[in-house]
């Protein structure tokens, strides 16, 4: 289904996001103050969660739990899921791409085959597609961090996670914030910098302070992230209303011009009058294909250096012979 730009509302819209940071700073926990999640605890941390800050989870052995798991009821009511963390839901990957197809994911040593990268490559995609887009839920993928170097020597913040997959999670996503104490107070950033990557999108960016949440709290600071996103998404549309009033209205008397064509002359009168009516985003340019598509419906031509339409000659008509 091709939608056009008035169509887009995103009232409803799912998000993608990253989480990571170095070990200790409460990423799970700031994870879970995403509305109405399920934690995927591929690390088997959340037992380091405080007991009154945790929410459903799914504690599994092998992925083939968590393909059957992410189908139950309880799944399929929630808002969010949380893959915690990303780099050991890799491994996990790994290990069943090995028992999935040994002869071609597996050497003799026992290490992952390079074909076997592809194939969790592959399924990594599938599965975070899957989530957002048929399960329509939000997607938060929690990363520990790991500090590399870049070619001057200046460390660099990436997320630890082995294979390309560290690169692949960051293309769908709409946000992506790297945690870090600054001073005494817990911190996410959306604005990338030298130092590290960062995802912002829907006016979130900048760094935030993560504020302390004991037994008594509210844990939910995405869940009011994600409301501040929608509300942006939500005053856009309010600014577009006016265009979108505009380009109705001129859509509809490009309409009525090009319905009462009914010869190449009329045809030739609307190619010069379209272009002068009040346009609006992209009206301009769907009439234009709207009068293409009308007079190659009547079998009329443009002709360039005239600027006119007509009806072609036909080939096989007799041709009439000149006497001298």
């Amino acid at each position: 289904m091709i939608k056009q730009p008035i169509d887009m509302t995103f009232s409803d819209k799912k998000f993608s996001m990253i989480i990571y940071g170095s070990p200790g700073l409460g990423k799970t926990t700031l994870a879970l103050s995403a509305p109405d999640p399920i934690l995927i605890d591929f690390d088997r941390g959340v037992s380091r969660v405080k007991a009154y800050h945790r929410k459903p989870t799914i504690i599994c052995n092998t992925y083939e739990e968590v393909l059957n798991d992410i189908e139950s009821p309880d799944v399929r009511s929630c808002q969010t899921l949380i893959i915690d963390t990303g780099g050991s839901f890799v491994t996990y990957l790994q290990d069943w791409a090995m028992r999935d197809n040994p002869a071609i994911n597996r050497q003799k040593n026992g290490a992952l085959s390079l074909k076997g990268f592809g194939a969790v490559k592959q399924e990594f995609q599938r599965i975070t597609n899957y989530i957002r887009d048929v399960l329509n839920k939000n997607v938060i993928y929690v990363f520990h961090s790991d500090e590399q170097k870049d070619k001057d020597g200046n460390p660099q913040q990436r997320l630890l996670c082995e294979g390309a997959a560290r690169n692949i999670v960051w293309q769908p996503c709409d946000l992506g914030g790297y945690m870090q104490m600054l001073g005494n107070d817990r911190t996410i950033s959306f604005t990338p910098t030298p130092e590290y990557f960062a995802k912002g999108c829907y006016g979130i960016e900048g760094t935030r302070k993560i504020p302390p949440v004991g037994p008594n709290d509210k844990n939910d600071f995405l869940t009011r992230l994600f409301d501040e996103a929608r509300n942006n998404i939500a005053h856009e549309n309010d600014a577009f209303a006016p265009l979108k009033a505009q380009y109705d209205a001129t859509m509809a008397k490009a309409k009525e011009i090009i319905d009462s064509i009914k010869t190449p002359e009329e045809a030739t009168e609307a190619a010069n009058t379209i272009p002068s009516l009040e346009h609006a985003l992209t009206s301009k340019k769907e009439s234009s294909a709207m009068l293409s598509a009308k007079a190659k419906e009547l079998g009329y031509t443009w002709d360039k250096e005239n600027k006119t339409y007509s009806v072609p000659a036909d080939p096989n008509a007799p041709q009439t012979q000149e006497t001298a």
